[in-house]
């Protein structure tokens, strides 16, 4: 007993080894008594806390176990004692950053200047293997393009090497729990663990909420915003004036719909089909039927489409036109806004008219990276994936999402509210595999008729672009979609 005690006292507990388990005999009960009534009572008379106690408790199973000639471990067994298992998938995903590693460093030279033979060859070899971005995606045509396809992918396997490397860790310490609970809690104890944060008194949580709710406020009927709209709702037939009250809401920007009209930009026959199509008098076939009273004439789109054809879905609402001309129409104020940016940055050098701008997929320098319409690789399958517009600021490691939509005005509030949670999931995957700071998504909105909404005018201020470029979006807009009517009134099979 005396030399155990000697080993042990003033050791850590958890570094001490395990000692087995004794079957009961006749001898370890001599033993036990002899311990009991002559040897621990000399030694818990000079115990005065719960860890000397402890000590003395192991000291005398040590002393047990040698008396009776049992053999004990000479070393502690742990969990880093054990050569961990690297499985397949955790291979496979290394082999797969690695190769994407050399790739990068080989292209990154070619495109530093780097032209010796076997650089050229190797990137020439890279760039046909990364002859896509994605299935969704135009071809890459330069290095640049497929550097970023490079860059983009080695952060997704890695994200997901990460995230495969959590999830195993917490199957296994499941696993471990349910064998062994003290075992569980022992790994947690000798882990690393972070430092709380201060939590706040009782006299400061009381002063915080304190004033939040310690002020009375009054419901007041008689405010003069409630007066307002009791007075607006009785100020016209809702059937008629549709566009003047479209322009009138709260949200709209009655000045700034209505340039088009003062600035004279236009020609007299595009100004009068524009009013035509915002006053609802285009001979379409609903229009036909309801308003001419001809009961003869279908109302059904003559395209194929099985709603009917009114003037709304002749502007935004057709199937067949929605690939092709409803599409080009929002790449208008697509190029208008990238080229704005492109400029901005210093990312090109010379300004186009918005009908000769081709944008290119990827435009980078040392302080901003500009897409154009191309997919963002990520670790988990995401359905809103490809913003129209992604700017990358790397000095302030910030991320915009530019998200453009031409809508019918009388659903323009709805896409609006539909277009604020639309890219909250790839928000979050950028900021967690690009390593950002601050994601956020900003809406380009405006109405197929030339409505603006004042949103449009706040999130121009906060891409810091002239307050001027709502102009040249809204007269390309409404020159795309008198085009769409005409030809879709063009069709003479009605």
């Amino acid at each position: 007993m005396g030399r155990a005690y000697a080993e042990f006292d003033g050791t850590n507990p958890l570094e001490r080894p395990p000692l087995p388990k004794l079957k009961s005999s006749r001898k370890l009960a001599v033993v036990l008594c002899q311990l009991n009534k002559q040897i621990l009572p000399e030694y818990l008379a000079h115990s005065n806390c719960i860890e000397q106690l402890h000590t003395l408790i192991y000291c005398a199973a040590v002393a047990t176990l040698r008396t009776l000639g049992v053999k004990m471990p000479t070393q502690k067994i742990t969990e880093n004692s054990v050569k961990p298992i690297t499985l397949k998938w955790e291979k496979r995903l290394e082999r797969r950053t690695a190769d994407i590693r050399r790739d990068i460093g080989r292209l990154t030279q070619f495109t530093r200047g780097i032209t010796t033979r076997k650089v050229r060859k190797q990137a020439m070899e890279i760039m046909q293997r990364l002859h896509h971005h994605s299935h969704q995606d135009a071809t890459n045509i330069n290095e640049w393009q497929c550097l970023d396809t490079l860059k983009q992918k080695l952060t997704l396997y890695t994200q997901r090497l990460k995230r495969y490397k959590a999830s195993s860790h917490r199957k296994h310490d499941n696993a471990l729990f349910q064998r062994s609970e003290k075992a569980f809690y022992r790994k947690l104890s000798s882990e690393p663990q972070e430092k709380s944060k201060t939590v706040p008194t009782k006299d400061q949580v009381e002063e915080f909420w304190g004033k939040q709710f310690g002020s009375t406020a009054y419901y007041n009927k008689c405010a003069g915003w409630i007066t307002d709209e009791e007075a607006k709702s009785h100020y016209s037939n809702p059937m008629q004036y549709r566009h003047a009250n479209e322009i009138s809401q709260e949200n709209v920007d009655k000045k700034a719909s209505n340039y088009w009209l003062t600035s004279g930009q236009m020609f007299p026959e595009t100004e009068g089909c524009l009013v035509a199509i915002q006053d609802q008098v285009i001979p379409t076939n609903n229009y036909k039927r309801f308003i001419l009273k001809n009961l003869q004439q279908s109302d059904k789109c003559r395209y194929g489409c099985q709603d009917s054809e009114t003037i709304h879905h002749v502007t935004g609402g057709c199937q067949a036109f929605a690939p092709t001309d409803y599409k080009e129409r929002r790449d208008i104020a697509d190029k208008i806004i990238h080229q704005e940016l492109a400029n901005k940055f210093k990312l090109i050098e010379c300004k186009l008219q918005y009908y000769k701008y081709t944008p290119q997929c990827v435009l980078e320098n040392d302080k901003y990276k500009l897409y154009w319409d191309r997919t963002v690789l990520t670790d988990q399958y995401i359905k809103q994936n490809r913003p129209d517009i992604i700017i990358v600021d790397k000095g302030a490691q910030k991320v915009t999402l530019i998200d453009v939509a031409i809508p019918n005005s009388n659903i323009l509030t709805y896409r609006h509210n539909e277009k604020v949670a639309k890219y909250r999931e790839l928000e979050f995957q950028i900021k967690r595999q690009w390593k950002m700071k601050y994601v956020e998504t900003i809406r380009i909105i405006m109405s197929s008729t030339g409505v603006i909404p004042r949103i449009l005018l706040e999130n121009i201020k906060a891409l810091e672009l002239s307050e001027n470029i709502y102009k040249i979006i809204q007269k390309g807009v409404l020159l795309a979609t008198a085009r769409i009517v005409r030809k879709f009134m063009g069709n003479a099979s009605t």
